[in-house]
């Protein structure tokens, strides 16, 4: 492992001599690489054992314009404690599948989605957590309105009690 950190550090240098900033190569390293599968992503996600969250969420989806703005969800123990419409108020929250505002929810969703051999399941994962960031869904290229997408930001780990 040392070894391939003085390798990027070495190439850092010599590409700084080349105008290259180190911190380009540092960003690129593949120790920093996010994951490629879910099993992948959820262990990563499970040992930061993350005990509460905040983050945005904003889902692409058939549904009515006040729950395809950015969300403000929080999250503890699990469980969505708060959601907000960071755009508009939210009209009706009834509507929202707030278990798939969660990472745990997701990865569900995914390991699901991937069970029903989709047309489309792509997913980014985060280098740091192994949440997924984004989600693009299509169930079946000829049925109108199945397409979701879900992408995360702005994610904050809270401080515990």
């Amino acid at each position: 492992m040392w070894v391939r950190r003085l390798s990027v550090t070495a190439l850092g240098l010599w590409l700084v001599g080349c105008g290259a900033q180190v911190s380009d190569v540092i960003a690129k390293s593949p120790l920093d690489s996010a994951p490629e599968t879910l099993e992948q992503a959820q262990a990563l996600w499970d040992a930061h054992a993350v005990s509460g969250y905040r983050v945005t969420v904003t889902q692409t989806c058939f549904c009515p314009p006040d729950l395809r703005q950015p969300l403000a969800v929080s999250v503890a123990g699990g469980a969505v404690v708060k959601i907000e419409g960071l755009d508009q108020p939210l009209q009706e929250p009834h509507r929202l599948d707030s278990q798939r505002l969660t990472v745990a929810g997701l990865f569900q969703f995914i390991a699901e989605s991937a069970k029903r051999d989709p047309y489309k399941l792509e997913v980014e994962y985060d280098s740091h957590f192994g949440f997924p960031r984004r989600i693009d869904y299509d169930g079946h290229p000829m049925i109108a309105d199945d397409e979701l997408q879900y992408e995360l930001t702005d994610f904050r780990v809270n401080a515990p009690d």
